[in-house]
């Protein structure tokens, strides 16, 4: 398998000004890069929309081809629910796929160490760890293991946080309510310690689950809350930020493979600024998405320090213990050894 280590720090980007090539001079595409992903197209009207990072990115890296690869992206799960096409992804049917870690969890169990609670205080910190060796590691393991390779470690909108449709101000107002979570066993024993039931639902079957009751509750970030208009059904956010919200765009390591070199790297390249472009947007949305919610009576609860400390408390330990079984110690092991660095500002 050719290396395929995440890059940086390349030199004014030489490799990509010597592949782009004028409007009259782009080739035919040699190579097409189908990308799925579940959530809808951009909203020409709306400027936020219209910087979707994987728009952009598609039209970054058939630039820095030249017209060499042809990106082709089907929104609204046009390829199929996000568990469908990571299979063809890691079959070579499909190029990529639009994840988050709690997908990719079933294919790779290393992955649920970025679902440790608290295990990053800050955005700035899990930036630090997982562009670093950390986050190389985790994403040739993943290769390894599932021949799927991630362009880079985006946010899925930031910090996760509980929401219900009862009032959220301790970590108490949680005990006994089902809540929805992905498919990902940190992510059920996190639930689980606050004293609360973990429900796997699909994303697309969320509002309606929501709607009738089947939950009382889901966790995400502000910005993924928004996406199907869930405070049409949910009224009440504590800020607990137990989770970093982690997607990525794996694409399939047969394809990535198959390119030259300097296509190779192009790829590489362009998932890199994707990568850059999608952490400012998800800093730059977080307050307007705030702002947006409580206009529509959405109640948002800041916690303490101290009852922060209680949800850390309850949900770290027990998780960091049910993922030393099915997670590589080397993981655990560079991870707490990374943040630790991190937050002593080494």
């Amino acid at each position: 398998m050719k290396s395929t280590k995440l890059l940086s720090g390349l030199a004014g980007g030489l490799a990509i000004s010597m592949l782009a090539l004028t409007a009259g001079q782009a080739l035919a595409a040699d190579y097409v890069m189908k990308v799925g992903l579940e959530a809808p197209p951009p909203d020409p009207a709306n400027p936020d929309h219209s910087r979707t990072p994987l728009a952009e990115f598609e039209q970054d890296l058939e630039a820095a081809s030249g017209g060499r690869i042809d990106v082709q992206i089907f929104w609204n799960g046009q390829l199929g629910k996000v568990d469908n096409v990571l299979n063809l992804v890691r079959g070579g049917q499909v190029e990529a796929e639009m994840a988050a870690d709690g997908h990719l969890a079933p294919y790779f169990s290393d992955i649920q160490i970025l679902g440790v609670p608290y295990i990053f205080s800050s955005a700035e910190v899990a930036h630090e760890v997982l562009d670093g060796p950390a986050g190389q590691m985790l994403a040739e393991k993943l290769s390894e293991a599932t021949d799927m390779y991630p362009l880079g470690w985006m946010e899925n909108g930031g910090f996760r946080h509980f929401t219900a449709n009862s009032p959220l101000n301790t970590v108490d107002d949680l005990k006994g309510l089902k809540i929805r979570t992905m498919s990902n066993p940190a992510h059920m024993e996190m639930v689980r310690a606050l004293g609360a039931s973990p429900t796997p639902i699909p994303w697309a079957d969320l509002y309606t689950s929501l709607q009738t009751g089947v939950v009382d509750g889901e966790e995400n970030s502000l910005a993924t809350f928004r996406v199907p208009r869930l405070e049409e059904v949910q009224k009440h956010i504590i800020m607990d930020g137990h989770v970093y919200a982690a997607l990525t765009v794996v694409v399939s390591q047969k394809w990535l493979d198959s390119l030259p070199d300097d296509l190779r790297q192009a790829v590489l390249e362009a998932g890199q600024r994707m990568t850059e472009r999608n952490r400012q947007i998800s800093a730059d949305s977080e307050a307007s998405d705030r702002a947006y919610l409580e206009s529509k009576d959405v109640t948002i609860v800041d916690l303490s320090t101290e009852e922060k400390a209680r949800f850390r408390d309850l949900t770290q330990a027990p998780v960091l213990e049910m993922v030393k079984d099915s997670v590589s110690q080397e993981i655990v092991d560079i991870f707490l050894s990374e943040v630790a660095k991190a937050e002593s500002g080494q």
